[in-house]
C-alpha cells in the first residue's frame, strides 16, 4: 500500500508540474499522456478493484480519478494547447485570448468592453469545443471506473444560492447603476458588464500593485507560513489572469486592483494545503485555508495595516470586495449543478444552454454559451463550495479562539500548523452549515461585522 501511494504520489505530482506549466505560460503543448503512461499502475482499472478489494477506499478512489484522467488525456492536452494559441479580433486587433480576458474588466468604455468580450469568446470557440470533447470523455471513464455524481454537494450549493439571493440582487444592482448608469442596468447586464463592476476599479489608489508583496510577506509569516508557497509572478502571452494554485505552486498575472489581493491570498491558502502528499490531499482544506486568508480584506484593521485603508473607507471597502467574492461563490454554485449532469450525460447544446440559463439566474447577467466547457469539471466545483462553508465555520473558530486580530496571534500559527500536518480539518460532530459563507457575505453586504 505505502509502494502504491508513492506511485500515486509521484504520479500526481508530475501532472501538477505540467498542468502549472501550461497555466504559467510556460508551456503551450502540454504533455500529459507520457506521464500516465510512466507510471501506469498508478491509475489501473486493476489497481483500482484491487484497493477496494482490500478496504482502501480512499486511495481507490484517488486511482479511480487518475484512471479517470489517463482516459481522457489526449482531449486534455488538446484543449489546453488550443487555449494556448487561441487568438480574437480584439479593438486593438488580433490578440491572445489571455490578453482579451485581461483587459476586458478594466475596460471602461461600453463598446470596447462588448469588442473584447467578442473576441474573446470567438477565441475561445475551437479550445471549448476540445473541452467538451474531453469532459464527456472523462465522464464516461469516470462512471466506468465508479465515481459517481457528488449531488449532496450540488444540494450545498442550492442552498448557497437560496440564502443569497435577495442580497445578491438588491446590491449587485446597485453597484452596476453606480459604476455603470441606471440605463445600462435597465437594458440588461452582460457578464463582462459585471467583471467591470467587480475589477473594483475605484478602490485602486488603496490596493497598491508595490505593497502586495510586502502585504502577503507580513501577513503569512506571524501565522509560520511564510516560505511554503511558491509563486510564479509574470505576464506570459498564454499565462492565465489572475493567482491559480496548481498543486503546491501558484501561477500569479496581475489583473490590477484589489481583487488581485483576494485572489493571491486565497490561492497562497490552496497551495499551502496541497503541499501534503497527493494520495492524502485533502482539496476541502486547501479551500477552507483559501477562504480563511481570503477573509482577511473583511477585516478593517488588517486592511487599515496592509492597504492603508482609512476607518471611514472601510465598511464601503469590506462590501464591495464581500460583493465580489459573493460572485465567486454564486457562480461556482450555478456551475456546479450543470457540472453535475455532464458527469451523467448531459453534453451538447443542451449544455450550453443549461450553462448559460444558470449562470445567468445566479448573477443576473447574460451568459456566453461558448463558458459552458470552463466549468467542465464537478470536483474542484464541489470542492470550492464545500471548502467555502468549512473556511467560513474556520474563521468564527480562530476569531473566537485567538481574537479578532488572529493573523497576529502566535496561537493561530500553531492551530494553523495542526491542520497542515494532520492534512485535513478535523471531524466535526455536525458538518458546516452549507450556507454558511454565503450568509456571512449577504451579512457584510447589509452592513454587519
Amino acid at each position: 500500500m505505502d509502494h502504491l501511494a508513492g506511485e500515486v504520489d509521484a504520479l500526481a505530482a508530475a501532472l501538477d508540474g505540467e498542468r502549472f506549466r501550461h497555466v504559467a505560460g510556460l508551456e503551450a503543448e502540454p504533455a500529459l499522456a507520457p506521464l500516465f503512461a510512466a507510471r501506469g499502475r498508478a491509475a489501473h482499472r486493476e489497481t483500482v478493484a484491487a484497493l477496494r478489494a482490500a478496504g482502501n477506499a480512499d486511495l481507490a478512489a484517488r486511482v479511480a480519478a487518475l484512471r479517470a484522467d489517463r482516459s481522457a488525456a489526449e482531449g486534455e492536452e488538446a484543449w489546453r494547447a488550443a487555449e494556448a494559441r487561441a487568438t480574437g479580433p480584439g479593438p486593438r486587433g488580433p490578440e491572445p485570448l489571455a490578453a482579451l480576458e485581461l483587459s476586458l474588466p478594466r475596460e471602461r468604455d461600453l463598446a470596447r468592453r462588448e469588442a473584447l468580450a467578442r473576441a474573446a469568446a470567438d477565441a475561445l470557440s475551437p479550445a471549448a469545443s476540445a473541452r467538451e470533447a474531453w469532459a464527456e470523455t472523462r465522464a464516461r471513464a469516470r462512471a466506468e471506473v465508479g465515481l459517481a455524481p457528488d449531488w449532496r454537494a450540488v444540494v450545498d450549493g442550492d442552498e448557497a444560492l437560496a440564502a443569497s439571493d435577495d442580497a445578491w440582487r438588491d446590491v449587485s444592482a446597485y453597484a452596476a447603476g453606480r459604476e455603470l448608469g441606471a440605463a445600462r442596468v435597465e437594458t440588461g447586464l452582460a457578464r463582462a458588464d459585471l467583471l467591470h463592476v467587480l475589477a473594483l476599479g475605484r478602490w485602486d489608489g488603496l490596493f497598491r500593485p508595490g505593497t502586495l508583496a510586502l502585504a502577503l510577506r507580513l501577513t503569512l509569516e506571524p501565522l509560520g507560513l511564510e516560505g511554503r508557497v511558491r509563486i510564479d509572478e509574470g505576464n506570459r502571452p498564454a499565462q492565465w489572469p489572475g493567482a491559480h494554485a496548481v498543486g503546491a505552486r501558484v501561477s500569479f498575472r496581475r489583473r490590477g486592483g484589489a481583487g488581485d489581493w483576494h485572489d493571491l491570498l486565497a490561492a497562497s491558502g490552496r497551495a499551502l494545503a496541497a503541499a501534503a502528499p497527493p494520495s492524502r490531499r485533502d482539496p476541502v482544506l486547501g479551500e477552507a485555508l483559501g477562504w480563511l486568508l481570503g477573509s482577511l480584506l473583511a477585516e478593517p484593521r488588517w486592511l487599515a495595516e496592509r492597504a492603508d485603508v482609512e476607518r471611514r473607507q472601510a465598511p464601503d471597502v469590506v462590501r464591495d470586495l464581500a460583493l465580489r467574492r459573493l460572485f465567486a461563490l454564486r457562480c461556482d454554485a450555478a456551475a456546479l449543478r450543470i457540472a453535475t449532469e455532464v458527469e451523467r450525460g448531459l453534453s451538447g447544446a443542451a449544455w450550453r444552454d443549461a450553462h448559460r440559463d444558470a449562470l445567468a439566474a445566479a448573477t443576473g447577467a447574460a451568459w456566453d454559451r461558448v463558458r459552458a466547457a470552463r466549468d467542465a469539471d464537478a470536483v474542484p466545483l464541489a470542492a470550492r463550495v464545500r471548502g467555502a462553508a468549512a473556511g467560513e465555520a474556520l474563521r468564527v473558530e480562530v476569531r473566537e479562539r485567538f481574537d479578532e486580530d488572529w493573523w497576529r496571534n502566535p496561537r493561530t500559527a500553531a492551530h494553523l500548523a495542526g491542520l497542515l500536518a494532520a492534512g485535513r480539518l478535523p471531524e466535526a460532530e455536525r458538518p458546516p452549515p452549507a450556507p454558511g459563507a454565503a450568509l456571512a457575505l449577504a451579512d457584510r453586504l447589509d452592513g454587519g461585522a
